[in-house]
């Protein structure tokens, strides 16, 4: 799940994981995505991708402008047999147990959420009988510790 699951732009609030101490940052977009100019290896010069914002942690007090460098700085965010799966805040992450957990009638519940594009988007890794367990007691962790 490092793809940005086939969506340009970024959510305006993320949760980030803090990088002065590592618990959980609460980031929001000032100007949403903007391509910005950057000198390419062979000095030529390209755009990349810009999600800048806010950035502010209630654990240790930082507040600064911040890029955003997704999906890699998301706070509720693990890894399952090579693949990332993350969530743009709690919400999302408690809407992917929900989908994770219902087996059978994903359906109903993607349809009921408000993450509903993403949870369809989800890699098949994800979603088979053999990952549900793993990923349930993981996200679980995952929730309790933030």
């Amino acid at each position: 799940m490092t793809e940005v699951y086939d969506r340009k732009g970024i959510a305006p609030k993320l949760a980030l994981t803090c990088p002065q101490c590592g618990a959980e940052a609460r980031f929001e977009g000032l100007y949403g995505e903007m391509a910005l100019p950057v000198m390419l290896a062979d000095d030529r010069t390209g755009t990349k991708l810009s999600w800048a914002g806010r950035l502010s942690c209630l654990a240790c007090g930082l507040n600064r402008t911040h890029e955003v460098d997704w999906p890699r700085e998301a706070f509720f965010q693990l890894d399952y047999r090579g693949e990332r799966l993350w969530a743009f805040d709690r919400a999302m992450m408690v809407e992917i147990l929900a989908y994770l957990n219902t087996g059978g009638d994903r359906d109903t519940v993607r349809r009921a959420s408000p993450h509903a594009t993403r949870l369809m988007r989800l890699p098949k890794v994800f979603l088979t009988a053999k990952a549900r367990e793993t990923l349930v007691a993981k996200i679980e962790a995952l929730l309790a510790r933030g």
